[in-house]
């Protein structure tokens, strides 16, 4: 079907321009669907390369239509990543060891949030579970929300 037959069964008109970054981005591009490894590392490439050049001094209607075009493309990478990567569900001990090994501290460290170094270690293992307490204290110290540790 050419574009002039489309126009002709469309009936709707368009509200004002186009914006000629968008329409290229989408012609030369495509916006599809997302289903195989290599189509993922083509797109997650082009976002890149685009990311890059809104960081450029390029005029503000071109960095327009690419955020536009953005805005469609990351969905579709979020989809095929959520997918082919499901997000492990972390513990409050996991996180919890996560943040005291990124701060460098040691598990003696934590001692006036948790307690002694061997009941921090069994939080850490998933023996035991923090207490609303201790999270209260942990948020503080690491300044974070308490939907961290949950």
């Amino acid at each position: 079907m050419t574009t002039a037959t489309l126009k002709k069964k469309i009936h709707i008109k368009p509200v004002g321009k186009s914006n000629l970054a968008f329409v290229f981005l989408v012609q030369e591009y495509g916006l599809r669907p997302i289903k195989t490894q290599k189509d993922h590392d083509y797109y997650l490439n082009l976002s890149k390369e685009l990311m890059k050049q809104l960081a450029t001094d390029m005029d503000l209607k071109g960095k327009e239509g690419i955020r536009h075009y953005l805005s469609f493309l990351a969905p579709r990478l979020e989809e095929f990543e959520t997918e082919k990567w499901p997000a492990k569900k972390v513990t409050g001990g996991e996180m919890l060891e996560f943040l005291r090994k990124q701060q460098g501290l040691t598990q003696k460290d934590l001692k006036k949030e948790i307690g002694e170094q061997p009941y921090v270690s069994d939080i850490e293992k998933g023996k035991k579970n923090l207490t609303t307490s201790q999270i209260e204290k942990l948020c503080k110290r690491f300044d974070v929300s308490p939907n961290v540790f949950f």
